[in-house]
């Protein structure tokens, strides 16, 4: 049984949305729920709580900084053990494998850990059935409060943390606010722009004014990252919905689409096109990434791009630590003609995908215990914990807002490594990221540039498709296939589209290959889906 769920699992992990897969214990749900064995032992009073039990934890989140040996070290996570008065013993992957790869031979193992906390929202059905993780259904209301008056009183949520049959699965990671979803967008010199005496770029014809002035008199070009947060890009501008990397998306009559398939990215990729014709467009088009991009950037080859705040954030301290008079600032998503809205902007779903389940292997006298440390960081004080450290030393409250210490906002280290040192929400956590410790982490132009991203453009959300809708077993096995086989095509088409290498005379053959693919299935299987998550 175990090396079938396993090689279940192999298969699903290779779908897009990050998929969990199938373990070695399997224990009926109505097992897995059972109510803990230690109910009058633990004698529940508040935090921290009086207890010689540890638990383990499997997880690639919250790893300790890198400014640190280990965890041991960490401030944040011996920290988090005396606020909760539970020893954790963690396990994170090795750093510079392949996550994925280390999930799985974790799930290969006998024994799995108590709490198992991974991106598998999409495949929650899955590995109940499959007896990996418990349901949580029955236990949340009497052992996590605080996590289940949260999930109440907010709808979404709600809905996101169950599966299709109504079964609660897991601990969540949730935003502040929708402008935290928001967190990449274009970015342009403004010192340049100056000196060029142009605007701010807001048409796809000022872009490309922009972007000849800069090729002109700095022999500048627009560095195109080919991975997630170049999707949409700036396909808003043409009503489409993707750029080189396969993307599904919610039209406005609620079905689920592939934007590689329409007309609208038919022309959006025709643009690109042209500006790699004009060679507007750095011809590192290939292989550029994160790092490359970085390096453009330093040594004064790109004058204007789209990526996230963090890199954005990295641009300004770089220019300052150098002496360059380079200043990036942010530029809104461009739009056809003035006045317009992008039909879409980066935005990522606000029920992030990672969630912390209770495997069951957890000794049912250790299960109310693990409920208890998932739900501290939905309390009050679990809250000021994850996002800003303790009270007095890293943050103070100043007319009902948490704001950093000089620990935190002059530390040798940097303002970043400061708050990973000492927070667990800097990326992504448990509980609820802050919105004021994701404003105060960033340069202040950074913060603007995600307010233009943003304003007015939180309606242009809604084509997202779910991160917590979910298949079945045999949905994920037919869809993935053929999903992963698309994704691969899509790719390499855009690619070539844009380079010329294969001329957009031939979109009709790439329809008709997408949909030689199972590409009409697959959006089938999509939408069964995400019509069982609307129906929860």
């Amino acid at each position: 049984m175990k090396k079938k769920l396993v090689s279940c699992f192999l298969v699903m992990a290779m779908a897009v949305s990050t998929l969990a897969g199938c373990g070695a214990k399997n224990t009926n749900s109505s097992e897995a729920s059972s109510v803990p064995a230690q109910e009058e032992a633990l004698e529940f009073t508040g935090y921290p709580i009086n207890t010689e039990q540890q638990l383990t934890l499997w997880t690639n989140q919250i790893k300790p900084s890198s400014t640190i040996s280990n965890w041991k070290e960490s401030p944040f996570h011996t920290g988090l053990a005396e606020k909760t008065g539970i020893d954790i013993d963690y396990t994170f992957p090795t750093s510079g494998t392949d996550e994925k790869q280390a999930f799985n031979l974790m799930l290969s193992n006998e024994e799995l850990p108590d709490i198992i906390w991974y991106s598998f929202a999409a495949d929650a059905e899955s590995l109940l059935e499959d007896g990996i993780i418990r349901d949580l259904t029955d236990l949340l209301p009497k052992y996590a409060p605080n996590y289940w008056k949260f999930l109440q009183e907010n709808p979404l949520y709600y809905k996101s943390m169950m599966t299709d049959s109504g079964k609660f699965f897991g601990f969540g990671f949730f935003r502040e606010d929708l402008w935290q979803t928001a967190y990449a967008g274009p970015m342009v010199r403004k010192d340049w722009l100056d000196e060029c005496g142009l605007p701010i770029p807001e048409t796809i014809e000022d872009w490309e004014i922009t972007l000849k002035a800069f090729k002109d008199k700095y022999d500048a070009r627009l560095v195109f990252c080919n991975d997630g947060i170049m999707n949409p890009g700036l396909a808003g501008a043409f009503g489409a919905y993707g750029t080189s990397e396969m993307r599904l998306y919610i039209d406005e009559d609620g079905k689920v689409q592939l934007a590689q398939a329409r007309d609208e990215w038919k022309n959006y990729i025709s643009w690109l096109h042209k500006l790699n014709q004009e060679g507007l467009i750095d011809p590192d088009i290939v292989t550029i990434d994160g790092a490359g991009l970085k390096t453009k950037v330093t040594n004064d080859k790109c004058g204007i791009t789209l990526y996230m705040m963090s890199t954005m954030d990295t641009f300004i301290q770089d220019a300052k630590a150098n002496g360059s008079p380079a200043k990036w600032v942010g530029c809104p998503y461009p739009v056809m003609n003035k006045g317009d809205k992008p039909s879409a902007i980066f935005y990522e779903d606000p029920v992030v995908n990672t969630v912390a389940g209770i495997s069951t292997n957890c000794p049912e006298e250790k299960v109310e215990l693990a409920l208890r440390w998932l739900d501290y960081p939905f309390s009050e004080e679990g809250f000021y914990y994850w996002n800003f450290g303790t009270e007095g030393d890293t943050y103070t409250m100043e007319n009902g807002e948490a704001v950093f210490t000089d620990k935190i906002t002059k530390n040798e280290l940097g303002t970043g490594e400061a708050i990973k040192l000492y927070t667990g929400t800097y990326g992504w956590g448990l509980g609820v990221q802050a919105l004021g410790m994701v404003r105060q982490k960033l340069n202040p132009e950074v913060v603007k540039a995600g307010d233009t991203w943003y304003e007015g453009n939180g309606d242009t959300c809604n084509w997202v498709y779910p991160n917590s809708v979910t298949m079945t077993p045999d949905e994920i096995t037919e869809s993935s296939t053929i999903y992963n086989a698309m994704s691969t095509y899509v790719k390499e088409m855009a690619i070539k589209f844009i380079t010329g290498e294969e001329s957009l005379d031939n979109w009709d053959n790439y329809i008709n290959t997408l949909n030689d693919m199972g590409m009409e299935k697959m959006l089938e299987i999509r939408q069964a889906a995400y019509d069982r998550y609307l129906a929860r």
